[in-house]
Parts: structure tokens; C-alpha cells; sequence
């Protein structure tokens, strides 16, 4: 597999992380309310950590994993980020997603993880992707409902985070269940607008 491709959506490129990356991105994860749901940091963050994780993906193989910086066009500023991580021995993807809150609620990240979702089942042809999160990330859990993933279950105390064990929900979408959220979002996008 060569290096993950730039995919765009109507407000959003999604391009490969760069190293250039590195000080905006310890900004917005040094936010509390995104670093709390952030299995591998911790608030406050330290940036020496989040450059060793920085690297790390940079030097990953491409068939490893794929982190895109998403990036609002209008101001081409990074505002999140989105990944997966491969599994294709068993044609699968774990995805991932987090956004600066100061961009929360703008529909940004269910707008950059449909995109990715499209690239996964359309581009990479995989069968399934996988989604977890925190029973507490509610925002989370809203995202992958409106993307269409299926609750499968949940793993009791599955994360150690900031001293506590925390119950953590687990999602899944097929390729079947892609092509049914995908006629429902095209159907949607036929319906004429509301004029009242």
C-alpha cells in the first residue's frame, strides 16, 4: 500500500500529518476537554510525549496505520485529526478522531470521518472498521451513530485513564452496513430544502 492519499470534503482537506504539525497539535490536545478522552495522554500534556507519538507515526508504514491532519479550507487551519490504524490480515481498520473543541459542534468531524469511511470501504477495500470510546464521550457516541456504526458492545473498565477504570463502547461498521448509511446520506441530500 503506498502513502495514504489527500481527501477532501466541501470544507475539509484531510492531508497526511507532517512533523510541521507538531506545535498546533500540542495546543489543541493540551485542551482538557479533549485530552480527557484521549486514551494515551493525559492532562496537562506534555509535549515530549507528543512528539515521540508524532514520530512514531511518521516513520510508520503506510499499511500500518494512516493519520490525517484535518484541515478547515476556508482558513487552512488544522483543527483535528483523524486516523486508522490497519489491520489487513483481517481486512480491517480501527478509526479515530479528535477535533480543538473551540470547533466542536460544527459538524466537522462526522464530516472528515464519513470522508474516511468512504476512502476505507470505496478505496482501500476493506471489509470492516472498528470505533471505540469512553462511555462518557457522549459527543463521541453521537458521531458514530450519525455515521451509521452499529453498537456491538462494551468492555468493562477496558481503559485505565487518570486513576480509574473506565467503561469503554465498542462500534463496528461493514462494508454492508456502509452501503446502507451511504443511500440513506444520498437520499437525505436529495430531499428539498425545508422553506418554511
Amino acid at each position: 500500500m503506498s502513502r495514504h492519499k489527500v481527501i477532501e470534503t466541501s470544507r475539509l482537506c484531510l492531508r497526511p500529518l507532517e512533523f510541521s504539525d507538531f506545535d498546533r497539535i500540542v495546543e489543541f490536545m493540551g485542551q482538557r476537554a479533549v485530552t480527557d478522552f484521549l486514551l494515551y495522554f493525559t492532562y496537562p500534556i506534555v509535549p515530549e510525549q507528543v512528539r515521540e507519538w508524532l514520530k512514531n507515526i511518521l516513520e510508520a508504514k503506510p499499511e500500518h496505520c494512516a493519520y490525517w491532519a484535518i484541515v478547515e479550507k476556508s482558513k487552512g487551519e488544522l483543527i483535528g485529526i483523524i486516523s486508522l490504524t490497519m489491520d489487513p490480515y483481517n481486512h480491517k481498520t480501527e478509526m479515530g478522531y479528535w477535533l480543538d473543541k473551540d470547533f466542536w459542534g460544527q459538524g466537522y468531524t462526522p464530516e472528515a470521518a464519513w470522508r474516511a469511511i468512504e476512502y476505507v470501504f470505496e478505496d482501500l477495500k476493506l471489509h470492516r472498521i472498528e470505533l471505540t470510546h469512553m462511555v462518557a464521550n457522549t459527543r463521541s457516541q453521537r458521531v458514530a451513530q450519525k455515521l451509521g456504526f452499529q453498537l456491538e458492545g462494551c468492555w468493562r473498565e477496558g481503559h485505565f485513564k487518570n486513576g480509574s477504570y473506565k467503561d469503554v463502547k465498542i462500534y463496528g461498521m461493514l462494508a454492508v452496513d456502509y452501503s446502507r448509511a451511504r443511500k440513506i446520506r444520498e437520499k437525505e441530500n436529495q430531499q428539498p430544502a425545508n422553506l418554511a
